[in-house]
């Protein structure tokens, strides 16, 4: 026996942070909407969980002040007060020679700081004087070689690089994994220039951003409790969990999205006006290999790397823990961890009183086999960079008495060399061959969660407009 088809306006595939912020705008927007996930919790990577009086993240731990996405969500689900700002110090680290070493924060550490030598500095303050050559087809390490020399490149871009997107700087795109530096040499020549005019222009009166103190933020039980609230201010029955979604194939004027037909209980297919795909890369393209295949193989390509977060914590009476926001780790210094963050130091109630929490991230683009070690041997190297980095041995060694260990599969979307224009032509191609579905996620316009945020509110924005359109376009 077929089962009745729940109807609606918009059908969103995928539970993560891009999804739900489509789904949220859709509905704001009086449209009926049905969102189905395919894991028994929405929110994807964005997921918080308190074990053992310790809160981890599963993934993102703090945004930016910049994260207009993110305000506009946390405002419009009443999680205003629910927000922190990051503790002062958030002081940076880049390990160096067994040892971390403060990044700059202003002009007196840029010049005094330990983190360069006095050649790398010289070459780095030389910047603006280099000439611009701003090339599509630029590496991230090919661009910072030339802009900031090896050494700025080595210890500041290629660990930064890492920390973002786990990936490697000879294969990440300039122009695609960080256009905004990009931008700035190609029209002013230089990053220095650049980012001084940006400064200047984000000062003016208006901007959105200048609204938030600098900084980093994040919320009371975690960024897990954006997702959670955005899945509770939709319908009851607008939200459907563990419901993996096998095909969208095309029904009259409608699209049919038909979950997964086994799970008897979510054999219930979906019409819908408009369909927004909200998964990972991969999973769109398996979804869209009948009816886009050029489309399907274009994003079966995206690469994603693995990652491993291993989360260490423990008693600190002294207290003895460092402070600031982490460390990143270059490759070459004789340690397997990308990086280390401090969250008990970051923000209140990461750890319970008296203790600190840790979290270390391994793998990633050169190192895809630290994902599969024994979590033992994961705690150990998380440990191990820990101690390295800020000294903690005699008096101040930290005694670790909590550990949990999180694996991502396909943790994040490599901006490989002209990977923007990729998925620039492929949503293009999408809107031609296939009108009324729609994709949102961090593999298009950006991977960080207020990219994705912002991604699937637009997602959200077309499928209203499709569905009622402006007297003006009318």
């Amino acid at each position: 026996m077929t089962a009745t088809a729940y109807e609606c306006d918009v059908a969103v595939i995928g539970g993560g942070i891009a999804g739900l912020a489509a789904a949220w705008r859709a509905h704001t927007a009086g449209l009926r909407v049905c969102l189905l996930e395919a894991s028994r919790a929405v929110g994807g990577k964005m997921r918080s969980e308190r074990r053992d009086g310790y809160l981890i993240e599963f993934g993102p731990n703090s945004f930016m002040a910049s994260a207009t996405a993110l305000w506009e969500l946390i405002d419009g689900v009443g999680l205003a007060d629910q927000v922190l700002a990051a503790t002062k110090p958030a002081d940076r680290y880049v390990y160096r020679d067994r040892k971390a070493r403060k990044l700059p924060s202003d002009l007196a550490s840029l010049v005094t700081g330990d983190y360069l030598s006095v050649a790398g500095k010289l070459r780095l303050f030389s910047e603006f004087a280099v000439l611009g050559n701003a090339g599509a087809e630029d590496s991230v390490w090919d661009f910072a070689e030339r802009r900031i020399g090896v050494e700025a490149a080595r210890y500041l871009i290629a660990p930064f690089v890492s920390g973002v997107y786990a990936g490697d700087p000879q294969q990440l795109g300039a122009r695609d994994a960080f256009p905004q530096m990009w931008q700035w040499e190609h029209d002013s020549g230089s990053l220095m220039i650049g980012a001084l005019l940006a400064h200047a222009d984000a000062d003016q009166p208006g901007d959105p951003a200048a609204a938030r103190a600098a900084g980093m933020y994040s919320l009371r039980d975690g960024l897990g409790s954006l997702p959670k609230a955005l899945a509770s201010a939709l319908p009851a029955d607008a939200l459907r969990l563990q419901a993996p979604v096998t095909a969208v194939q095309r029904q009259g004027q409608l699209w049919r999205v038909q979950p997964h037909p086994t799970l008897a209980q979510l054999q219930q297919p979906v019409l819908a006006r408009q369909v927004i795909i909200a998964t990972p890369a991969h999973t769109a393209a398996e979804l869209l290999q009948p009816l886009a295949p050029n489309v399907a193989a274009q994003l079966g390509s995206v690469v994603q790397v693995r990652v491993a977060v291993v989360h260490i914590g423990g008693p600190d009476p002294a207290p003895a823990a460092p402070r600031g926001f982490g460390v990143l780790i270059p490759r070459g210094e004789g340690l397997r961890t990308l990086g280390v963050l401090l969250p008990s130091s970051m923000f209140p109630g990461r750890a319970p009183a008296g203790h600190w929490l840790h979290s270390a991230f391994l793998g990633g683009a050169n190192d895809p086999e630290a994902v599969d070690l024994p979590d033992d041997a994961l705690i150990s190297l998380a440990l191990r960079a820990q101690a390295d980095a800020f000294a903690l041995s005699g008096d101040r060694t930290l005694q670790q008495t909590f550990a949990a260990v999180v694996r991502w599969r396909e943790a994040i979307p490599q901006y490989r060399v002209g990977h923007r224009a990729q998925m620039a032509a492929v949503s293009g191609e999408l809107q031609v061959h296939c009108p009324g579905l729609t994709l949102a996620g961090s593999y298009l316009t950006g991977i960080s969660m207020a990219d994705a945020a912002a991604g699937g509110l637009r997602a959200g924005d077309r499928a209203v407009a499709a569905l009622r359109p402006s007297p003006e376009s009318a």
